[in-house]
């Protein structure tokens, strides 16, 4: 296995399989070039052997491995923590030390093979803090899209990582406040959510009138938005204010212990292009046990034992659906083993699953740089030990990590920021002329 190194101008991966994102099937014995940051090339490795005989480019080989596009995980919170967690509840809300549980986070979804993160919502709007560090080249991380804080209600869900809005003019001045603050996207919570049981998941927090006020001026500002939304009607309102994402989509009834698919409102979203959001962890679970009987389900087809299974009126209608953790802090780092688990369970191929956490996403946010294996994208890869194809648990075996060509992490260890490398690279020149002056001086 190489060794973390810095910048390169071209590499050479031999892939033992590649998965390139877009759902087609996988392929053995592949070659990927990358020069300047970019996949410059994808073909098999004896076609790169014939046309690439005297290239001296170096050659990381990966022929043990599945290789695939860095993941997405579009739904997480860095810099948020379980109140269950004796660690989290050490740091007692100071701002330096949630930035630092942020940057924790950050390693913990690199090493897994995470380079892209869209967090949904942070305490004081910490991850911009994060997610600017990292694009410095201070600390060593994924690519981070932030909300920012969450807009919510008073007594809302998710007040701790929420600014509240309470009317239309307050959602309005809420969602521009957010870009003011550079916000890459404006998450709303739209229902009440089962971490704050007394906001009331089965019900929405907001009016029509309140989400389309700030889903309009979010989109004159070029930001798309997520909305959580747990009850069936929080989701009809969402849809039809405009919303880009339905995150959960629960469709939770009224009633207790009731779901209730729209079937309206499904159409409306395949036609709108809305795309879910759907929480890994979440959607294995049994509905019984966490949400309650389908009320509306079609005649002569086996009822749904989980929220997977629940969605595939949503999937037949050709709604687009990605895969998230909706982890706290650096628990993101157990994703992957999430995604196989799921995936066996589900009977999901490996073509079909990989797409769902780098494609999907990447289109939804409009990242037309990443999420796929093509000549022209950013090199965001990673690779596992095994062959995907065969043994999802692959997942839980990363061997190396390119974050836009880089090498930032190879046999489990993280490699340092750009600006370590930089000041080491400035230092070993300063150290040369030093040598050369006192040669002369001889």
């Amino acid at each position: 296995m190489p060794d973390v190194a810095p910048d390169v101008e071209r590499t050479v991966l031999r892939c033992g399989v590649l998965i390139d994102g877009t759902g087609s099937p996988a392929q053995a014995d592949m070659a990927v070039t990358i020069e300047d940051g970019r996949v410059a090339a994808v073909l098999t490795w004896s076609a790169y052997e014939r046309g690439n005989g005297d290239n001296a480019a170096p050659i990381l080989d990966y022929s043990n491995a599945t290789v695939v596009p860095g993941l997405i995980d579009a739904h997480a919170h860095l810099c948020w923590g379980s109140p269950q967690s004796r660690a989290w509840v050490d740091l007692d809300n100071d701002p330096a030390a949630i930035v630092a549980w942020g940057l924790s986070s950050c390693a913990a979804a690199l090493v897994a093979g995470i380079t892209t993160v869209v967090d949904c919502g942070s305490p004081g709007g910490l991850a911009l803090k994060v997610r600017d560090l990292v694009r410095s080249g201070i600390a060593c991380g994924p690519r981070v899209l932030a909300s920012g804080e969450a807009i919510t209600t008073t007594a809302g869900h998710g007040e701790d990582i929420g600014i509240t809005a309470d009317d239309v003019v307050g959602m309005r001045t809420a969602a521009r406040g957010l870009v003011a603050r550079s916000a890459d996207l404006v998450k709303i919570m739209v229902t009440g959510g089962a971490t704050d049981p007394h906001t009331n998941r089965r019900q929405p927090q907001y009016s029509t009138e309140e989400l389309r006020a700030a889903i309009e001026d979010a989109h004159r500002l070029g930001r798309r938005v997520v909305g959580h939304a747990n009850a069936t009607e929080g989701i009809v309102r969402a849809v039809d204010a405009g919303i880009d994402i339905v995150a959960h989509c629960n469709w939770l009834g009224a009633d207790p212990g009731t779901v209730l698919l729209d079937r309206p409102t499904i159409k409306r979203m395949a036609q709108d292009g809305v795309v879910v959001d759907l929480n890994v962890q979440g959607a294995r679970r049994p509905l019984a046990d966490t949400d309650g009987e389908v009320l509306d389900w079609a005649e002569n087809s086996p009822k749904p034992g989980c929220r997977w299974d629940l969605l595939e009126p949503l999937r037949q209608a050709g709604v687009a659906m990605y895969l998230t953790s909706d982890a706290f802090g650096p628990a993101i780092g157990s994703f992957p083993d999430q995604l196989s688990q799921a995936g066996s369970e589900w009977r999901l191929g490996a073509e079909e699953l990989m797409s769902r956490v780098t494609a999907v996403p990447a289109q939804a946010f409009g990242l037309s740089d990443r999420g796929t294996i093509a000549a022209g994208r950013d090199a965001d890869i990673a690779a596992y030990d095994g062959d995907l194809r065969t043994d999802l648990s692959t997942l839980s075996r990363p061997v190396a990590v390119h974050l836009q060509g880089r090498l930032v992490v190879a046999g489990g260890r993280l490699g340092p920021p750009r600006i370590a490398l930089a000041h080491a690279q400035e230092a070993r020149a300063q150290t040369g002329l030093l040598d050369r002056v006192f040669e002369a001086l001889d």
